[in-house]
């Protein structure tokens, strides 16, 4: 087996094992102080996977649903465990259109939908969850009384269905929410209210404004403050542009799940999504091995 069918062929595997909800033994995975594990077993059997064993994420960051599918479709084919459902697409074609959309084209996928959410964090919860979606991203600036919003439909929906893992993760913006101690006093707020994973994401515009964002390696250094004080706790993600190698570095402290952004691992800022399938599919297939191989 070439080593391109066997990113592709373990990435399925790491997929159905996520999605695997009938049995199992129950996760002790520990979320704002509640035993996960012993209220919603799909949901903690995820957020126990993303804690402890790499996973990686694609973001679909486009503007039509036919793109985006396309490119989805791509990701999952190189392996990739979540797809985003990136803002762009969200905002352009419609929650209401997008998210059914993916359900019914991946049904065995991890939906997550990048809402930046700012404010009314239940209704746009609801929105995403009822549509099919596993898990809800909103933006940690907003504040802890929207995520307890949004982990309160979280929960009103794993108590209506055992089966499908419901999350919430909190996207902490840096600069913005920088330097590392405000991160990390953002990151432990947020564990508190109840979210399953905290995100450090380097703001698009913030890094091609200041390029050295990126060379002296800012994001690297608030993830890994962050991750000293909550990864035990929960699942710290990183997302920002990230080459193969800047995620490589994350990997060997510890760090286990990453984005793949637009640029899908290179260097350089330029998004790919307009590339043939096949070519993102090598690229996010590289993009895994690159970072898996330790």
């Amino acid at each position: 087996m070439d080593q391109k069918a066997k990113v592709t062929c373990e990435g399925q595997h790491n997929r159905r094992s996520i999605l695997n909800l009938a049995g199992g033994a129950m996760i002790a995975a520990m979320a704002s102080g509640v035993a996960l594990g012993q209220q919603h077993a799909s949901s903690a059997r995820v957020v126990e996977r993303f804690r402890t064993r790499l996973s990686f994420q694609l973001s679909v960051d486009v503007g039509t649903l036919d793109l985006g599918l396309s490119v989805a479709s791509a990701g999952l084919a190189g392996g990739v465990d979540i797809v985003e459902m990136g803002t762009p697409l969200l905002k352009t074609q419609g929650v209401a259109n997008v998210v059914p959309a993916f359900r019914k084209r991946f049904p065995e996928a991890l939906l997550l939908a990048d809402m930046k959410t700012m404010d009314g964090g239940g209704g746009e919860a609801r929105s995403v969850f009822a549509g099919g979606g596993n898990i809800v991203d909103f933006l940690a600036m907003a504040g802890v009384d929207t995520a307890k919003a949004i982990c309160a439909v979280r929960d009103e929906f794993r108590r209506a269905g055992a089966e499908v893992p419901r999350l919430v993760f909190a996207d902490i913006m840096v600069p913005q929410q920088g330097p590392a101690a405000r991160a990390v006093e953002v990151a432990q707020q947020m564990v508190e209210a109840g979210v399953d994973a905290v995100g450090i994401h380097l703001q698009s515009d913030g890094r091609r404004a200041n390029p050295k964002l990126i060379e002296d390696d800012y994001l690297g250094d608030v993830a890994r403050a962050v991750y000293a004080k909550v990864g035990k706790a929960v699942p710290v993600q990183v997302v920002g542009g990230l080459s193969i190698a800047q995620a490589k570095i994350l990997a060997k402290a510890g760090i286990r799940a990453f984005v793949i952004s637009g640029n899908m691992g290179l260097p350089d800022s330029n998004a790919r999504y307009n590339l043939p399938p096949a070519e993102i599919q090598r690229l996010v297939a590289g993009f895994i091995a690159g970072v898996s191989d330790r």
